[in-house]
């Protein structure tokens, strides 16, 4: 073999390894596409329990669904829908001020931070956004108005849910 055969097959060699390991460490591009719903459906649930803190705090209720936020012209809620499926996010008030969000997932959060070695123990909150792959419900608590706290101020009672 010539020395150019050589040099040509190297460089090919070279440039398939480069790629192999490109794929290994950044996943296939259908991962990084269930990777990135995933991000967004988090994105969505975070705004959607945003917008129940802002309807709580003006209504001093909790929505009966999740389309009532959309009604409202001052909160604002980019997706009440899955970014893939299309179906409607799960929204259950289970009393006054607490709910649950849920969505079905495509990846498993702890094995992706794992994978991407990204996984920083140190930030706050991380640790409540984790999912497996698919349904997930998250509990959350509406966080009250600053003047919903002062001395005085009246907070309804819990209104009676059926079973």
């Amino acid at each position: 073999m010539s020395g150019k055969k050589i040099f040509i097959a190297v460089i090919v060699l070279v440039v398939t390894a480069a790629v192999a390991a490109g794929l290994f460490l950044a996943g296939s591009p259908e991962r990084e596409r269930m990777r990135r719903f995933d991000q967004e459906r988090l994105n969505d649930l975070s705004q959607i329990s945003y917008a129940i803190d802002a309807y709580w705090n003006q209504e001093k209720r909790l929505p009966a669904a999740l389309e009532d936020l959309k009604a409202k012209r001052d909160i604002y809620v980019r997706s009440l829908k899955d970014p893939r499926t299309m179906e409607a996010y799960e929204y259950r008030a289970n009393a006054t001020s607490t709910y649950e969000l849920c969505a079905s997932f495509e990846t498993d959060s702890e094995a992706e931070l794992a994978r991407t070695l990204a996984q920083r123990p140190d930030v706050k909150g991380q640790d409540f956004w984790k999912h497996p792959v698919g349904r997930k419900c998250y509990e959350l608590e509406v966080r009250i108005s600053p003047e919903l706290m002062k001395p005085g101020a009246v907070i309804p009672p819990p209104p009676m849910y059926p079973d």
